[in-house]
């Protein structure tokens, strides 16, 4: 069966076959698994197997006859084995197309043999990354020939199979029986495209890890010079193109719905040291699987908690929401109860996120409700024993010191994906001012900062009443602030002493604060900027409101 190319000008016309039989194959493996099959399996077809020295002598001890590199190419191994593959008569025999004139007479001219399989896996990067290896060790397990040979057979996969991956020789050998001892052109595109992809995600690790290693951020802005700041800075967030290197790392029960597969991918150039505060590095050691919903209320729960640095802080999240946020001075365990009492009916099948190590009195306290999850720096003996009684519920650690993973937000749509800066601000006192003619005090200040953190974190538009040292009620996903501060307020369960209002965006008209007055609550914060601030000012000052403008709006979609 042939298959024509469309003619292209200066691109010639060639034919292309379905069935390739497996004639002559180059091997250059670090992972030697899989090995013996797939020799049997060649050299039952007649293929002459030609493998670099670490290959061959693995061939040889399995028993197989095989040739050197260096026997082709006449020239030996050099630089410690950096040079090995690199020659014409191997690249010439990978990329040579037999079925065209010129390159047949250009083979036959310089002796060179193609090869219709290559099969290689690349130095081991990622594993020596995962060991905490040096920089020198790091850049000498930098493939580049392997990378090459990919390349190069993928580029030519009308005619040559390209094997990357030892997970995939159990196909491909059942495929070449299946068609007595020929590979096809479905299977020589399929590989292919792994092999580009293969390549791809190795570069973007190794570029990703050499950034990190040569702290390229600080060096780009003290020693380049010329470049201006801002155009640093789209090279290190936002830049052209993006590759994501993504690996497995486990399947999960389902997806938001039981009829949906799903499955958490890590950032493969993430490393396992705990340098930053990664869901890929947190441990999940007792309870049910993670689900795919758990996953995302856990990313969620960690950003919230991860913003109070200071003092004891739990936060309760249901359906990627914050239902209660508790803070104390004094114990985790009255943090929690801050956090529970806001509202004590959602928390029910919800996750709990702590910033401190739970305590054998908080345990009592938390097994009292059902939960899905419990994350914390630590867990007691004590507080272990209670809590493992529930034979269901997951048991999760981080380390809410470190910096979060993500400096960029990727969202995926249809076709594509947003990119964006993370969110790292909840407030920038250089930025905020007091506009109204109440102005708060110490106290209303940090209750204001905690409303903020909040609504932060809540679906837009958001609205979030609170105190010092807990939410009070908090409603968002609305779509009008009106509405999501009528929520708000009906939901309100606690006295409303010393409560303030936090808003993740402006009020576009005063009849926002005409609600909040009828409650009696009398402090705001919003970001300001509407056209309409001056009448917002107004109403307030005629209630006696205090309003703090924080000049940044936290819009959350």
């Amino acid at each position: 069966m042939l298959e024509t190319h469309v003619s292209h000008q200066n691109i010639p016309s060639i034919e292309v076959k379905n069935l390739i039989p497996v004639r002559r194959a180059l091997l250059s493996l670090s992972d030697k698994s899989g090995l013996k099959e797939l020799c049997e399996l060649l050299t039952k077809w007649d293929c002459e197997l030609v493998g670099t020295s670490s290959t061959y002598n693995a061939i040889i001890n399995l028993g197989f006859s095989c040739s050197t590199i260096d026997s082709i190419t006449n020239f030996p191994e050099i630089l410690g084995g950096r040079v090995k593959t690199l020659h014409p008569k191997v690249f010439g025999g990978i990329l040579g197309r037999e079925l065209l004139d010129s390159d047949a007479k250009d083979m036959k001219d310089h002796d060179i043999k193609p090869f219709d399989i290559v099969i290689c896996n690349l130095y081991p990067f990622q594993k020596t990354l995962a060991k905490g290896a040096t920089t020198t060790e790091l850049v000498e397990n930098i493939d580049i020939g392997g990378v090459s040979l990919l390349r190069a057979a993928a580029k030519n996969h009308a005619s040559v199979s390209v094997l990357c991956d030892s997970a995939d020789y159990e196909y491909f050998m059942k495929v070449v029986s299946e068609n007595q001892g020929n590979t096809t052109l479905s299977l020589r595109k399929q590989l292919a495209v792994k092999a580009f992809r293969e390549t791809a995600s190795y570069d973007e690790i190794i570029s990703a890890t050499l950034e990190n290693k040569f702290e390229l951020e600080n060096e780009l802005s003290s020693k380049i010079g010329p470049v201006r700041t801002e155009n640093v800075n789209s090279i290190l967030t936002l830049p052209d193109n993006v590759t994501l290197s993504l690996t497995k790392q486990q399947s999960l029960r389902y997806g938001e719905n039981p009829h949906q597969n799903a499955a958490f991918y890590r950032i493969s150039d993430l490393q396992k040291e705990n340098k930053v505060c990664s869901i890929a590095n947190m441990k999940c050691f007792h309870g049910k699987e993670l689900s795919y919903n758990n996953v995302l209320d856990i990313e969620h729960a960690i950003r919230l908690a991860t913003e109070f640095k200071e003092d004891y802080a739990a936060v309760i999240l249901k359906h990627n929401t914050p239902c209660g946020v508790g803070v104390s001075k004094d114990s985790l365990f009255q943090a929690y109860v801050k956090a529970f009492e806001s509202d004590p009916v959602s928390p029910f099948g919800g996750i709990v996120c702590v910033t401190k190590n739970v305590t054998e009195e908080l345990a009592n306290k938390l097994s009292e409700t059902f939960l899905e999850v419990v994350i914390a720096p630590n867990f007691d003996s004590k507080a272990l024993e209670i809590l493992q009684k529930k034979k269901n519920l997951r048991l999760v650690t981080f380390n809410p010191e470190l910096p979060l993973a993500n400096k960029i937000i990727f969202t995926h749509v249809q076709g594509g994906f947003l990119a964006q800066s993370s969110n790292d601000i909840v407030l920038d006192f250089n930025k905020v001012t007091f506009p109204t003619t109440v102005k708060p005090s110490p106290d209303i200040i940090k209750a204001l900062t905690l409303g903020m953190t909040v609504v932060k974190h809540v679906r837009s538009n958001a609205i979030v009443l609170a105190n010092e040292y807990q939410s009070l009620s908090i409603a968002g996903g609305f779509t009008n602030r009106v509405d999501a501060v009528e929520q708000c307020l009906k939901k309100i369960r606690l006295p409303l002493t010393n409560a303030i209002l936090a808003s993740d965006a402006f009020f576009p008209f005063p009849d926002s604060i005409e609600l909040i007055n009828q409650s009696g609550i009398k402090h705001i914060v919003q970001p300001g900027g509407s056209v309409q601030d001056a009448e917002v000012i107004k109403a307030c000052d005629k209630y006696g409101i205090s309003m703090m403008f924080t000049g940044n709006r936290h819009f959350k979609h």
